[in-house]
């Protein structure tokens, strides 16, 4: 169960970053804007002049230096020569607000909510309680609502941040002004979702070629507190190829441990781990470039606890490929590749911002894959799930970057809160895009400088 959250949200400008000390959220803001997307695309913020604060190393000074340029150094035709300029200009904190309706039928489920894409750090309210920030600018945002939220109106607020969280390096493509731009906003889904209290909280697929099959890793959480018997039903579905292949499901028993709460979702001691192997038989179909036979694994999971049983469902689309070497060459599937790619340094003129729709990726792999390309690497950035959606399905190679540049003041393995963040941002993108198939190669960055 889920609500859209797309459309006008309430809105405002927070220059002077008092919001959170005089509790906007908890009063109705003033203006309006349209989520999902940014505010400078909808003519929110500043006029650009010659102070304006840029995220990037200006390396060309000719805009302020060269008389050639003194047209262009005018407050009513300010152009500057190195990049795409925005129409308008904001670092700093914004506000979002809406009302959201909650059915009675949610009572005791688990609600969450869900912001795809969002730059960079979000903090939530409901109502006057704050549910917490995050910082990733790869991954969705996701707060944890409870079980308990009464069934009527309630106020939605969030609160993003496009200031310098962490120092990435102003020149990451994740953050610059040089492509993509230093956005404000949320530019992909925003849901809220309701769920059982006990649900698979992570899965993680392993794929092994030589097997022919697949290893499930289930992550369970549980926000009941009590322990219970369960079942794992994975049934496998091939996608995506003209051709038939009906490898038979598999059913496992476990017993359900659940041994925390909120607070505990980090670890897998919330609920118990599961390991289930998937056997697809000798005729199952391996996925590359030339091929990209997927299977959709579809997961039910139930557990009985006190006579209640209790319910999730996930269906996740793998593919049957292992990334190697053959001597000195690249390998899928033990078949030497050559890979021909490009640089995708999240240039998106026309938004500043990148698509997270599979349709707009769809478009931007296909124009590689008719240059006779077969791979993207992701300059000091990470692309949304659409992105690994179209590979998959079109058979294409991704090179994904933790979004950091370490340069013009940023450094690695100094003790700095960088070193950590990229730890946490790793793990993130590897939940959240590691079963992916086109995901075949990974980096902090761009040009660590030795570290």
């Amino acid at each position: 169960m889920s609500i859209n959250l797309s459309g006008e949200w309430r809105f405002e400008l927070d220059r002077d970053d008092r919001g959170t000390d005089e509790r906007w959220y908890a009063r109705d803001l003033t203006g309006a804007l349209q989520l999902p997307g940014s505010l400078q695309a909808q003519g929110r913020g500043d006029d650009v002049t010659l102070e304006t604060p840029w995220v990037g190393n200006i390396v060309d000074r000719s805009l302020f230096d060269d008389p050639r340029y003194a047209p262009y150094r005018d407050p009513d035709n300010i152009k500057y020569p190195s990049w795409l300029q925005p129409e308008k200009h904001y670092a700093g904190v914004a506000w979002y607000q809406r009302d959201i309706d909650v059915p009675p039928d949610w009572q005791g489920q688990r609600v969450t909510l869900s912001l795809e894409r969002p730059h960079w750090e979000t903090t939530v309210w409901l109502d006057n309680q704050c549910l917490g920030s995050n910082d990733s600018l790869a991954t969705p945002h996701v707060y944890e609502l409870g079980t308990d939220i009464a069934p009527g109106s309630h106020r939605l607020t969030v609160r993003v941040d496009n200031r310098m969280i962490v120092n990435v390096g102003v020149n990451a493509h994740s953050v610059s002004d040089h492509t993509q731009t230093n956005w404000n906003g949320i530019v992909g889904r925003l849901e809220l979702r309701a769920g059982s209290p006990v649900w698979m909280r992570r899965v993680q697929a392993y794929p092994n070629v030589a097997a022919r099959a697949v290893t499930l890793k289930i992550d369970f959480a549980s926000l009941l507190r009590v322990p219970g018997q369960g079942t794992v039903t994975v049934t496998p579905r091939l996608t995506n190829v003209d051709a038939t292949h009906t490898p038979p499901p598999v059913r496992q028993e476990f017993t359900f441990a659940a041994l925390g709460g909120l607070a505990d979702l980090d670890l897998s001691t919330s609920g118990g781990h599961l390991d289930v192997e998937i056997p697809l038989g000798d005729d199952a179909h391996l996925w590359d470039e030339f091929h990209p036979a997927l299977y959709a694994l579809d997961i039910d999971f139930a557990v009985t606890i006190d006579d209640h049983t209790h319910g999730d469902q996930q269906t996740i689309s793998v593919g049957l490929r292992e990334m190697g070497v053959l001597g000195t060459q690249l390998a899928i599937n033990d078949r030497p590749i050559f890979v021909r790619g490009t640089l995708e340094c999240a240039i998106f003129p026309l938004t500043g911002y990148p698509p997270t729709d599979v349709d707009a990726w769809k478009r931007i792999v296909g124009i590689c894959k008719a240059h006779g390309l077969n791979q993207i690497r992701f300059h000091s950035w990470c692309p949304p799930e659409a992105a690994f959606v179209a590979a998959d399905e079109l058979g294409f190679y991704y090179q994904v970057e933790c979004p950091a540049w370490a340069n013009q003041g940023a450094a690695l393995g100094e003790g700095r809160p960088l070193d950590q963040w990229l730890y946490r941002e790793a793990d993130r993108i590897l939940n959240t895009y590691g079963n992916h198939p086109s995901f075949v190669m990974m980096a902090y960055g761009n040009e660590p400088a030795g570290r």
